[in-house]
């Protein structure tokens, strides 16, 4: 079984500092650099000595390097998401990591303090400002995303931001001041007028758009009438596992949570 170990700081290096058979993360947007369907190697790259990345982690022993997305880009990129889907959960843990501390480096260049420009921490993943000390660490957005069930169906609904036709679950960002179980509640009323009841944890997964965690849940219907909010929701409604409408893609939380419930295995969470 494969194996990622993170990086415990936040370090630089370049690409003379490290083995040739490096894995290389950059990322464009939402999608992937790829290299034949694999992963890119440091000696894969024809300028690797003046390359300058972050320093993840190591896949398997093989560090990991995530590196600005290339000008001159040599090889195909693909659908992040598409990815995901097909490597297993260490390399998933690689390429997230990857691409949450790299865009939070990004944005984390000064101090929102007193406006000095920041430096990384030797000792652990935080970036420190020279002038007043201030400590800066990654940040996880936690969003919630529920199947309500109702009798032997499922509530679906399409948001306006889902690609044409596909309905998915109710799901939305943990607020300040509330609990996971709260925010499940609150997101489904805003969303769809409904309120739910025996509210049970099902499991989570990392989603680097940019830097979210989504945290699964499964609710029974307890009141109201379906109503989606127009805003996010075109449209909703209860739907049986033999009458589904076109689902979201392998690989996210949502459809693994959507076939559980087509198998009949939610009831006993």
């Amino acid at each position: 079984m494969s194996q990622f170990t993170p990086s415990p700081a936040s370090l630089l290096v370049t690409g003379n500092e490290i083995a040739g058979h490096s894995y290389i993360f950059a990322f464009r947007g939402r999608d992937i650099l790829m290299k034949d369907g694999n992963l890119p190697r440091l000696a894969d790259f024809p300028n690797r000595e003046t390359l300058t990345g972050l320093h993840i982690g190591e896949l398997d022993g093989i560090p990991c390097l995530g590196i600005p997305f290339p000008e001159a880009f040599l090889w195909e990129v693909q659908p992040l998401r598409a990815v995901i889907h097909t490597l297993d959960d260490a390399a998933v843990f690689a390429i997230c990591r990857a691409k949450e501390m790299m865009f939070w480096r990004n944005r984390r260049k000064f101090c929102g303090a007193c406006g000095t420009a920041l430096k990384d921490s030797e000792t652990d993943m935080a970036r420190i400002c020279p002038e007043c000390g201030e400590r800066f660490y990654p940040q996880i957005a936690p969003a919630v995303i529920t199947a309500v069930l109702k009798d032997d169906k499922i509530l679906l609904a399409h948001n306006r931001n889902f690609t044409s036709g596909v309905f998915s679950l109710i799901a939305g960002f943990v607020e300040s001041g509330e609990s996971l179980e709260q925010a499940v509640a609150r997101e489904i009323m805003e969303e769809t007028s409904i309120k739910v009841k025996n509210i049970r944890y099902y499991s989570s997964q990392p989603w680097p758009f940019p830097n979210s965690l989504m945290l699964g849940f499964v609710a029974e219907y307890d009141s109201g009438d379906v109503k989606p909010d127009g805003v996010e929701l075109e449209t909703a409604g209860w739907y049986s596992a033999d009458e589904l409408p076109q689902l979201p893609d392998h690989g996210s939380i949502a459809r693994k949570i959507i076939d559980d419930f087509i198998a009949n295995r939610l009831r006993t969470i």
